[in-house]
């Protein structure tokens, strides 16, 4: 089966749960006389959350152990613009993208840091 198949898939996915995250962040424009200037960016895409099981390694004095946790992520298309370190509020919790996983333009798995 080709990529077309698996974005339609993602994209059925997508909108069985649709969320709708705002994103604003600071980019560096450049101006045309060979300096930049800060503006502030607004990106608004259309994501669906979910939560899976992961294991984390935790290193202590004694040596590493691993840990079973819950992991919140977001699917999103794969052109989304949404970059690690982005903050976005939803239902009065603060995210911030932790890492962000391409799959060959199909579509991007993103784990996500609760901030408050």
């Amino acid at each position: 089966m080709g990529d077309r198949y698996y974005k339609k898939y993602v994209e059925k996915l997508i909108n069985s749960n649709p969320t709708t995250i705002k994103i604003t962040r600071e980019e560096k424009i450049d101006d045309g006389f060979g300096g930049s200037e800060v503006k502030d960016i607004e990106v608004i895409e259309t994501v669906t959350f979910y939560d899976t099981k992961a294991r984390r390694e935790v290193i202590t004095d004694y040596g590493k152990t691993y840990t079973g946790v819950q992991i919140t992520k977001i699917l999103a298309k794969g052109n989304a613009d949404i970059k690690k370190d982005d903050i976005f509020t939803v239902d009065d919790i603060e995210y911030k993208v932790f890492h962000v996983n391409s799959y060959r333009g199909i579509c991007k798995q993103i784990e996500l840091e609760v901030i408050k």
